[in-house]
Order: structure tokens, then C-alpha cells, then sequence
């Protein structure tokens, strides 16, 4: 059991209860007894009646389990042994220890790469929420507040000293609104980190070390956000990103037990090179068939947001993705009601010229006019662009810029830079971007 602190959030169990140990010391006299009791903070209610603690010289605790909620005020107060005997009224006691702002609910990992950790500059209103607590760098529950990742008084490793606005705020504040939970988050992102960093398997995995260290403090946790992939859009990692993945959510899954992961396909990257294109392709299809493959595994797509600089998400598109986040987790983990990006199921070749894109979901989906910039389709005769994309009763016809020869593969909204139109559903989810899927 942790030691409960002022802000900490603890993970609730299946039976809607957070376990943990309050405990503190003071000048104990002999015949004297210290009793605590849990409180709600917004009235004043009784959850937990005075109960004694162990005492160990000037040391007490208490083992608590604490019905889901909150927030909560804990209370520990020393009475002598006339004050019992002839008052019983333990709350005329001193008071020798206290927990504010105390939930529990549902705490979420925040990981990945600068995306994640938050490198928005700009301004966008998404102010800090009580109830919403982060389990920071410097080894301390506290009001989730931006830059979320400081590397202010690290005690954890830390050298993201850039850090700005990021998704996890929207997200924790969204699964407070929509579960009436507090939430905590365990920051663990990095900017720059390679997938190979956060993965057990490989020879130094020192941010999944870190993570480790973090959550023996924290404690359990519910799911993970993940935004990852962009060190990977290369030669070298970029065929193998789903393998890597699917290795270390086992991993993951093996040291914590089984949990919901919320992951974003990488967004776009404002430097045009042709030549890196196909590497950011093939990472955006590892994700999406992340969710297609490995259980509990949520995409949302990214590309249509804005940035602040060539690559990094804006504060305002922060808020939209943390959104996002959450009503994966939502739909996915908690079957509440939640957003879920068209994705495509299938692709069928209806004549020499056009094929038909049907979806996992019989989603309402819509597009800007006919434009079909950002699709491709690759046959034996190399690459071509697609001229035009329409909505039927199966989902979307689209048309290629000649006759398709032999053997072909549709890619989608692939490339470092996306354009400005999508596929959108009617609330205006993107699809997730696809790279070689093939057409039958």
C-alpha cells in the first residue's frame, strides 16, 4: 500500500475501492491513542469514521481502503486516555496529520515522445482542474498543470527541459467529466525517445526503467496514452515498427498486468522529402494496425491538426487530441459512448480505373467536393495520384489518374505532409491514415 499524500489519486480496484496507508509521526504520550478518519472535502461528510492506528514509538498508520470519489480530506488526531473515557468524541483530538485534495478513480500513464510530453507555444484556454492531479518529476502528487513534463527538481530521469502544453490535460480532464472520477497521471514522455528506449526487450530500455521506478511510487494504473513514432520514419526501423510495438505492449503487459492503451498516429511534418515519405507511411499503418491487431489498442488519427513549428502539435490542437484520447478510451475500455476514426476494412476494385473503400464501422462519412489529394494508388506500373473520391451507400469510390496494371496497394494521407481536405466522418473525425493496403 502507498502512503497517502496531499493531490495523490489512487487507482480504484474492480470492487470501486483505493487502498493505501496514512501514516505520520508526532510525540505520542504514554496512555494516549492517535485515530483517523476520511472526510469528504466539498461538505464536510463522514466517509471513513475514526479508526485507531498501529503505533510504533512516535510513528502511526492506518491500512485504508476508500470508496471511490472524492476529493477527500484525511484527518489523523492524537487523544488521551480521559478524552476516550469520558467524551468519546475523537474530533476534539489534536490534530497530527492531514491528506488533502485525496481521489480515487482511474490513473492513466502518459508516454511517448515530444507530442506527448508537450511542446505546444501558443495560447488555447485549457486551464488546470481539481480533481485532475499528476504524479510529476520531482517524485510529488500535484494539480495537473502545464508544462506537465518539468524537469524542474527531477528525481526521475528527465532531460526534456523544453516541454510545453500537452494532450494529457485535455485527456484527464475529459475522463474526469464523462467517468465523475478524479484522475491522475504519471508523466513518463520524453521528446525525442525512440520506441527501442520504452521497449524491455532491447539492451538499454532506460525510459521504461524510469517508468518502473515511477509507478512503484505512484502505484497501480488504469491505462496508457501513447505518441510515439517519429524517431522511427527511417530505413532502418520503419518495416519493423509494428513487430517492436507488439513486442513491448507484451512486455508492458507482462510486468503490470493486461491494460487499455489510447495511441495517436503520428501527425504531420511540415519538411517535404520525397524520399522519407514511404518510412512515415509504413510507421502511420504500423499504428492503425496496432488497434487492428493487438487487444485493447485504440487509434486516433492526428494529421489534421495544427502546429506550432514544423512537427510539433499546437496548444489548441492539444486540447482536440486529448479529446480524442479520451473517447477512444471511453468507447474502448469503459463501452461508453466515444469517437471512433473511420478506418479502413477492405478495398475493392470495381473497374480499370476505380476502387471502393469500405470501413470497419457503417459510419456516416463525408468529403471537401471530390478532392482526392493525398491518395495514391501503386500498381506494376508504378505510383499514380487519384483524382477524384465520392461517397456511396458502401463508403467511398475513388478514381485513379489511369488504368490500374497487375497487382495494387492504396495509400492514404501518407506522406510527411498531408493536405488540408480529408475524409472526415460527419463530426469530423479524420479516417486513419493507410500505407500498402492492398487492392482485391
Amino acid at each position: 500500500m502507498k502512503n497517502i499524500c496531499d493531490y495523490m489519486i489512487i487507482q480504484r480496484d474492480s470492487d470501486g475501492f483505493g487502498r493505501g496507508t496514512f501514516t505520520g509521526s508526532c510525540e505520542i504520550p504514554e496512555n494516549a491513542i492517535v485515530v483517523a478518519r476520511v472526510c469528504s472535502e466539498d461538505n464536510n461528510a463522514v466517509i471513513i469514521d475514526w479508526l485507531e492506528c498501529k503505533i510504533n514509538g512516535n510513528e502511526w498508520k492506518i491500512n485504508l481502503e476508500i470508496p471511490q470519489g472524492g476529493l477527500y480530506r484525511l484527518e489523523a488526531r492524537i487523544v488521551n486516555a480521559p478524552f476516550i473515557e469520558y467524551n468519546n468524541r475523537y474530533d476534539w483530538g489534536q490534530l497530527v496529520g492531514m491528506a488533502q485534495h485525496v481521489g480515487v478513480g482511474e490513473v492513466f500513464v502518459v508516454a511517448g515522445q515530444s507530442n506527448m510530453s508537450g511542446y505546444g507555444r501558443d495560447t488555447a484556454y485549457d486551464p488546470v482542474q481539481l480533481g485532475v492531479h499528476l504524479f510529476d518529476n520531482s517524485g510529488n502528487w500535484v494539480i495537473a498543470a502545464h508544462p506537465l513534463n518539468s524537469s524542474v527538481n527531477p528525481i526521475y530521469i528527465n532531460d526534456d527541459g523544453s516541454s510545453g502544453t500537452s494532450p494529457a490535460l485535455s485527456f484527464g480532464k475529459t475522463m474526469a467529466r464523462k467517468l465523475s472520477l478524479p484522475i491522475g497521471l504519471v508523466i513518463a514522455a520524453r521528446g525525442g525517445s525512440s520506441l527501442e528506449w520504452w521497449n524491455p526487450a532491447e539492451e538499454d530500455p532506460y525510459l521504461f526503467r524510469n517508468l518502473e521506478k515511477k509507478l512503484e511510487e505512484s502505484g497501480k494504473f488504469a491505462g496508457m496514452i501513447w505518441f510515439q513514432g517519429c524517431n522511427e520514419t527511417n530505413e532502418e526501423e520503419a518495416y519493423n515498427y509494428l513487430e517492436k510495438f507488439q513486442q513491448a505492449v507484451g512486455l508492458w503487459r507482462n510486468e503490470f498486468g493486461h491494460f487499455p492503451i489510447a495511441l495517436c498516429q503520428i501527425n504531420r511534418h511540415a519538411s517535404k522529402a520525397e524520399d522519407s515519405d514511404r518510412y512515415w507511411g509504413l510507421v502511420r499503418e504500423a499504428q492503425r494496425r496496432s488497434g487492428m491487431t493487438i487487444k485493447d489498442v485504440f487509434v486516433v488519427p492526428t494529421l489534421d491538426m495544427y502546429t506550432c513549428d514544423g512537427i510539433h502539435n499546437g496548444s489548441g490542437a492539444n486540447i482536440i487530441v486529448g479529446e480524442r484520447l479520451a473517447g477512444a478510451m471511453l468507447h474502448g475500455a469503459y463501452g461508453m459512448a466515444g469517437s471512433v476514426a473511420p478506418n479502413i476494412r477492405k478495398i475493392r476494385k470495381l473497374d480499370s480505373r476505380t476502387i471502393l473503400l469500405e470501413f470497419e464501422a457503417r459510419q456516416s462519412i463525408r468529403t471537401m467536393d471530390d478532392l482526392a489529394s493525398g491518395m495514391n494508388i501503386e500498381d506494376e506500373s508504378g505510383m499514380m495520384k487519384c483524382t477524384k473520391v465520392s461517397i456511396c451507400d458502401d463508403g467511398a469510390k475513388v478514381i485513379g489518374e489511369r488504368d490500374i496494371v497487375g497487382k495494387a496497394v492504396f495509400h492514404a494521407y501518407w506522406e510527411k505532409e498531408v493536405p488540408a481536405f480529408l475524409i472526415r466522418d460527419n463530426y469530423g473525425m479524420p479516417m486513419l491514415a493507410c500505407y500498402g493496403v492492398p487492392i482485391e
